[in-house]
Formats: structure tokens, sequence, C-alpha cells
């Protein structure tokens, strides 16, 4: 049996994960992970660089800087995911934040109608909705027709509430 290489061995280990990938996506279509089969984990990281180590040329065997450098770019790697995954948490915090602040307060907001003609509606923010993560006001009382915060094109006081004297 032929010794394979470092760059060998990764080539075919990222070929069977491009190869998994897509059958898996036409076979199983309804169920969802956090991370994409084509990604490699930690783990499937430090599987493939125990194969690299295990199937090396005795000849030519792997450089400990080529190593290092690889478990340092994982680590890279880790630390942009989490990273990522920490912003996308803060913006839909600040976004969910930003729609029950409107409570109580005078809006304009903007929708389109079926022929797509753009239509202002003026009202008091009565109800936030953040079932779906993204939060959607409701004007006026009117409990059917939402508007999502990226319709809103300004906020201020309610004159409803400012008018005691």
């Amino acid at each position: 049996m032929s010794s394979i290489t470092a760059s060998t061995a990764l080539e075919s280990y990222l070929s069977s994960l491009s190869k998994s990938s897509s059958s898996s996506s036409t076979s199983s279509s309804s169920s969802s992970s956090s991370a994409g089969s084509s990604e490699i984990s930690t783990e499937s990281f430090f599987k493939l660089l125990a194969a690299q180590l295990q199937n090396q040329d005795v000849s030519d065997p792997m450089d400990n800087s080529e190593m290092m450098t690889q478990i340092t770019q994982i680590a890279m790697m880790q630390a942009l995911t989490n990273f990522s995954t920490s912003m996308d948490d803060f913006s839909q915090i600040n976004t969910i934040s930003y729609g029950t602040s409107m409570l109580g307060k005078e809006v304009l907001v903007a929708t389109s109608d079926s022929s797509g003609n753009i239509t202002q509606k003026t009202g008091t923010v009565t109800k936030v909705d953040i079932y779906s993560g993204s939060p959607t006001i409701y004007i006026d009382g009117d409990t059917n027709t939402g508007y999502a915060i990226s319709s809103v094109m300004s906020v201020g006081t309610s004159t409803s509430s400012t008018s005691s004297s």
C-alpha cells in the first residue's frame, strides 16, 4: 500500500465532503442544522489532521510549522464563527428592542399596494409582535394589518397622549 501525502489526504477528504453534501441536500431537505455539511467542524479537522499524520510519507513528513499553521487557522475560523453568531444575536436583540420602543409612539409607515404604488400611513403603535423574531408593529388598534420595522419611515411622539391640558 502506498503512503498518502498530507495534501492528498486533505483533497480526498474535501472531495468526500462535497459528495456527501450534494447527496444529503437531495435526500433530506426538511432537516436543518446550524452548520452546513460542507463546512469542516473542529472535530472533523482534528480527525483529518490525525489521518494526515498517520498516512504521511515517511520520507517527507509533515512540517511542525505547517501543522501549527493549520491548527491556528481552524482556531481563527472557530473564533470568527462565534463572533458572527454573537453579532447576529445582538442584531436581532437590537431590532426587537427598537420595535418594542415604538409602543405608544406615532409612526409613519410606507407600504406598496398591489400595483406597486407607495402609500403612507400614520398612526400610533398599539401592538408589537415579536413572535417570528423580527418585530411587526400594529397601528391604531388594527390587529389584522402588521407592518415590518423596515417599513417605518419616521417615529415621533403620539399627539393623543400629550393632549392633557
